[in-house]
């Protein structure tokens, strides 16, 4: 006899399994590249987002400042980032470098892939609207 409700009923669990399941595809993509999914997305916040702050990264990752910092530390190891701070403040910022920025142009291709892939995997109707309500559940947590 169970006692727990099942797991099959858990948003927390489905979303968990689903999103394990579209990070090993990325991730296949992104290898040839020595990128993680992870790794891909901070190049491309910082890519996007200059001088941007450790605070601020976490929100836009929905990451825990220790969790982010993991991620980033191998970025920073092979020279992909460089961490600076600003004057006044406690907190770094964090830019691309050269090689930053060239690894995130060689990774784009293989990423579009992986879009590629997992749009044909779902379907392109049913992608879009995993995107939009994956956004929406996040800046609903978020306000």
């Amino acid at each position: 006899m169970t006692t727990a409700p099942g797991y099959d009923q858990c948003h927390c669990f489905a979303s968990r399994r689903s999103n394990r399941h579209i990070t090993r595809l990325y991730d296949g993509y992104l290898a040839p590249a020595r990128l993680s999914l992870s790794q891909f997305s901070a190049l491309s916040v910082i890519d996007h987002h200059p001088d941007l702050a450790v605070a601020e990264f976490g929100q836009i990752m929905v990451m825990e400042r220790t969790t982010l910092l993991r991620t980033l530390k191998p970025l920073l190891v092979e020279d992909l980032i460089f961490k600076t701070k600003r004057k006044g403040q406690r907190s770094h910022t964090f830019n691309l470098t050269a090689a930053g920025t060239a690894r995130l142009k060689q990774a784009a291709p293989l990423w579009r892939a992986a879009q590629e892939a997992f749009t044909i995997e779902v379907g392109l109707t049913r992608s879009a609207e995993l995107l939009a309500r994956n956004l929406e559940v996040v800046k609903i947590s978020s306000t």
